[in-house]
């Protein structure tokens, strides 16, 4: 219980799933996963011009074994990764030591995640078989560039995150003699193969970050915010709904900075919205101080939105606020707003602990800010100084033991809050979106309301008699924990295959 409660949004975490959902030429292949993903910086050379077409290596054999490592943003380049492959002739394995490609992509937000990837890194490559290539990807090529190149004498390749077109390229030049098919490029960037259970996917919106909180290492990884056209999320929403997708989250850096051509993030999660098959729109990632009234009453009022938000409000104290960067703002007096201009609005939020300067008085700040009781979802990270950061020079620097207090802290707080939340949902009457067996009991069946997002927040058990995973279905909840609920549900089902 409590997954997603006390681990943020972006902490680096490895995801295994099986079997993939292929979006290539290739229908229910396998593969492994786990989360991270910017330019190009080859180990190797030889690139052909792009645009061109190139051959592929259509050869049944071969496979590949991929791990994501990160959030879910990174996810969604790894899916596009092994879409590449895929349309290269590779089928995807979840056993290292079949594949003849090996692709790691990489997350490298804090050092923690950074030393994970090169773990990860180290062992596939002491995995491989004989003839088998390593290829590097993500963030960590952002992050530590020529140097890594260097170091990690392990890899055949080494690109950063969203050279889709390289690494087709590359791959070519290496198994493209032997290819009977021919790949266009540049590749299509709505092409993936999902990670994630066919009934779900994640729709990044846009790249990079204009914001500059001084904690952040993404400006710098990822580049400006770069959004994505309208027509483009549509048409790749509108592939992912093919596909038997029913919910689509929507995630970026910041979500609410999303712009086109007169366009605002009303007009794209309203044309979003007329998919059919789409049941529900999730929104992550908005930034607080974004939002406004008609912002948000013009979201709640469009049909299919999942009334849902996540605002990573980060600190209470305007004095922590002021030094990481990050606009002043009654947070408390905010999630109030929220929850008064969007009816039955669910709320998550991130919160930071232990950043340089963090008084008691500040701490205390934020604990009250939980005991409000208008976070129905709450993450608590520890800061973590990054080399290249602002706040990495700060005087104050705290403890590790002083982080961790004040983090299991402020998560005791939360869990009665969420566990009085929770408890005055039970009688509702919900729609459930079933999620398969749980992990703890593979007899028994667990989903997710509208209210809680895949893998970060709580989710639902069913008691009695037992769903089909992928489908929607309509019961009340009938009991509740700090994170998890139990819901009794209705003989008739309707939704996914």
């Amino acid at each position: 219980m409590g997954r997603g409660q006390a681990s943020p949004d972006g902490k680096p975490k490895t995801l295994e799933v099986s079997p993939l959902e292929a979006t290539a030429p290739k229908d229910g292949a396998e593969g492994s996963f786990a989360d991270a993903g910017q330019d190009s910086a080859e180990q190797d050379s030889g690139e052909q011009d792009g645009g061109e077409q190139i051959q592929s290596a259509l050869i049944a054999a071969r496979k590949v074994h991929l791990v994501s490592l990160g959030c879910s943003k990174n996810l969604v380049d790894s899916e596009r990764l092994l879409a590449a492959a895929s349309c290269l002739g590779f089928e995807p394995t979840l056993d290292p030591e079949a594949a003849d490609l090996l692709v790691v992509n990489t997350c490298a937000f804090i050092k923690s995640a950074a030393q994970e990837a090169v773990a990860t890194i180290l062992q596939l490559a002491a995995d491989k078989k004989p003839g088998a290539r390593l290829v590097v990807a993500g963030c960590l090529a952002s992050r530590y560039g020529d140097e890594l190149k260097n170091e990690l004498v392990e890899a055949d390749l080494i690109i950063a995150p969203k050279d889709y077109d390289g690494f087709i390229r590359r791959l070519s030049a290496w198994y493209g003699e032997e290819a009977p098919n021919r790949v266009v490029l540049p590749f299509e960037r709505w092409s993936r193969n999902l990670g994630t259970p066919k009934w779900r996917a994640w729709l990044k919106a846009a790249e990079g970050c204009d914001n500059r909180c001084t904690y952040c290492l993404i400006p710098s990884l990822r580049g400006r915010l770069a959004v994505r056209a309208l027509d483009e999320l549509v048409q790749e929403a509108e592939y992912l709904a093919s596909l038997g997708v029913l919910e689509l989250t929507l995630v970026a850096q910041d979500l609410t900075a999303w712009h086109g051509p007169g366009q605002t993030l009303v007009d794209l999660v309203e044309a979003l919205s007329k998919i059919p098959s789409l049941v529900w729109l999730r929104l992550m990632y908005a930034y607080p101080g974004r939002l406004n009234e008609r912002l948000v009453k013009d979201l709640a009022s469009i049909p299919k939105v999942a009334p849902y938000l996540d605002v990573p409000i980060q600190h209470a104290s305007e004095s922590v606020l002021r030094r990481m960067g990050r606009r002043s703002c009654d947070h408390l007096r905010l999630a109030k707003n929220l929850k008064a201009w969007w009816p039955n609005l669910a709320l998550r939020t991130t919160l930071m602990v232990g950043f340089p300067g963090e008084t008691e008085q500040d701490f205390d700040q934020l604990v009250r800010l939980v005991e409000e009781g208008t976070f129905d979802h709450v993450g608590v990270f520890k800061y973590s100084p990054e080399e290249g950061t602002a706040a990495a020079k700060m005087s104050g620097q705290l403890s590790a033991a002083v982080k961790e207090k004040r983090r299991r802290r402020l998560m005791a707080r939360q869990r009665k809050v969420s566990l009085a939340l929770n408890r005055a949902r039970v009688g509702q009457e919900k729609l459930f979106l079933v999620e398969g067996p749980s992990p703890d009991s593979p007899l028994v069946m667990i989903g997710r309301a509208d209210f809680q997002a895949p893998e970060v927040d709580g989710v639902v058990y069913f008691d009695g008699l037992q769903p089909v995973a992928g489908q929607m279905v309509k019961g009340r909840l009938i009991k509740a924990g700090p994170y998890d609920l139990l819901a009794a549900i209705e003989p008739e089902v309707d939704g996914a295959e």
